[in-house]
């Protein structure tokens, strides 16, 4: 018999609409919370509606908004859908269990749909970096692999990729109280902007710079430290709602990072700028 297999993820994969609906992938929405107000990260609330949100909210409140992961009921009914479609089997990759519960809600409905076989996957990452395990494990079932094969092309990304980008809205990092080191920086005699990435599943402020340059340049640094004498063979920069920055800086990123090709420029989204603040910028990038 054929096994079909499907892939899911959730909302703070980033991926470009296009290759959602290239690829059939399912997308769970995290919820995003402005006070008693909830809602579905891409689907109740686009990005520029947010970030809109955002700075009024910030301005009538003096609040941050906060995010809760998917239920376990948000993955069942995918699941179940999946089901009925013919799937046999589902690779459910999600943002680092170090740093919220989805991973923990997926594990939840996946038994309670016995008829599937779902393999949920702690990324221990987030955004684009997640992204890249889930376009290798789709590349592996493409070329003929099973879901094993899938499993061990996430790995792979895993050990040879990485994530780090600049912050200039700490106060996010504080409110957030998600990132490890923030305390520092919020309380540093002086204005910097810290350099966050994620160390085993979680957000650590890796470095400080006074200014933004230095912040994108230790960023690009970082990642040529990772990647020793590798050569990058997916690179996404990721921002939050600087588009016209974060295309001058993917030229920059490509040039340093020595990649030819056309990376992805992908905005950070509601779910994760909640926790990292607008003007974010920094790359994803997967090494061979």
């Amino acid at each position: 018999m054929t096994t079909s297999i499907a892939f899911v993820t959730d909302s703070t994969c980033n991926l470009p609409d296009e290759i959602v609906h290239r690829h059939n992938i399912t997308v769970v929405p995290v919820y995003v919370i402005f006070g008693d107000q909830s809602y579905k990260d891409g689907v109740e609330m686009t990005i520029s509606a947010f970030y809109e949100r955002l700075q009024a909210y910030r301005q009538e409140t003096g609040q941050m908004p906060t995010t809760s992961q998917p239920s376990p009921g948000d993955f069942q009914t995918v699941y179940e859908r999946l089901a009925a479609q013919g799937v046999n089997e589902v690779i459910s990759i999600h943002v680092s269990a170090k740093a919220s519960g989805t991973c923990q809600s997926a594990e939840l409905a996946a038994k309670a749909v016995p008829d599937l076989r779902v393999y949920v996957v702690d990324s221990g990452t987030t955004s684009m970096h997640m992204g890249f395990m889930l376009l290798e494990a789709i590349q592996a079932v493409k070329a003929g692999g099973d879901a094993a094969a899938a499993l061990e092309a996430i790995q792979r990304v895993k050990a040879h990729s990485m994530l780090c980008f600049a912050v200039t809205k700490v106060e996010h990092l504080e409110a957030s109280g998600r990132t490890e080191g923030a305390d520092r920086v919020t309380q540093a005699a002086v204005q910097v902007r810290p350099v966050v990435g994620l160390v085993d599943g979680v957000p650590k402020v890796l470095a400080t710079e006074r200014t933004n340059k230095g912040a994108l340049r230790r960023v690009l640094t970082l990642a040529q430290e990772a990647m020793g004498e590798a050569r990058p063979v997916r690179l996404a920069v990721v921002h939050a709602n600087i588009l016209e920055e974060a295309q001058a800086f993917a030229q920059q990123a490509a040039e340093t990072l020595g990649f030819t090709g056309e990376p992805y420029i992908v905005d950070f989204g509601p779910a994760l700028t909640v926790h990292f603040g607008p003007g974010l910028l920094g790359v994803a990038v997967q090494w061979g």
